[in-house]
């Protein structure tokens, strides 16, 4: 399986509406505008906890196929999404591999190869739903919302345990990927 080395932010809108922000914390629209950063937070947790990315990314990943396979770490990828797969050579430089592959595309995406590659490899490609919060799922919507506002009314607060909003983690788990094997 192949490991996530970066992510590079390709869309520049924002996780969530302010207006829907604003109603959320129960705050004015001016409030809900400076609160954004909170937004941004809670999607920050919800991405790295189920290994989406919400908003448009370029996501950089290495590592090995198992068989003629390899699993992309981060999804959704849409079809015809860009992706360059590349071998890293014992020298540590990459030689392009231009075709004997094709992607799987979806929220668990992958490569398939017609040979099962026998190096390391550096996969370069797009992921994430849309460029701003209109292309997100309803549900991830309302979990970066109530992850949002737990951070928002517990800011400062040392005495209170990290971790998700119990809603948050809950519609999160939904799309988290479930793997069986070593």
């Amino acid at each position: 399986m192949l490991q996530l080395i970066e992510r590079n932010p390709v869309a520049t809108g924002e996780p969530v509406d302010v207006i829907d922000l604003a109603d959320h914390l129960r705050v004015e629209l001016a409030e809900a505008a400076n609160a954004m950063r909170f937004a941004r937070a809670a999607a920050d947790e919800v991405e790295r906890h189920a290994a989406l990315a919400l908003l448009t990314q370029e996501i950089v990943a290495t590592g090995s196929a198992i068989g003629t396979v390899a699993s992309l770490p981060i999804g959704p990828v849409q079809a015809g999404a860009l992706v360059t797969v590349e071998r890293i050579e014992e020298d540590g430089s990459t030689t392009p591999i231009a075709s004997g592959w094709h992607l799987i595309h979806g929220r668990y995406p992958s490569l398939r190869f017609d040979v099962a590659p026998e190096a390391e490899l550096r996969v370069t490609y797009t992921a994430g739903y849309g460029t701003d919060y209109e292309a997100l799922p309803r549900d991830l919507s309302l979990a970066i919302l109530d992850q949002a506002i737990r951070l928002y009314d517990r800011r400062g607060d040392a005495d209170t345990s990290p971790g998700l909003a119990p809603s948050t983690a809950r519609i999160a788990a939904r799309y988290r990927r479930v793997a069986i094997g070593a």
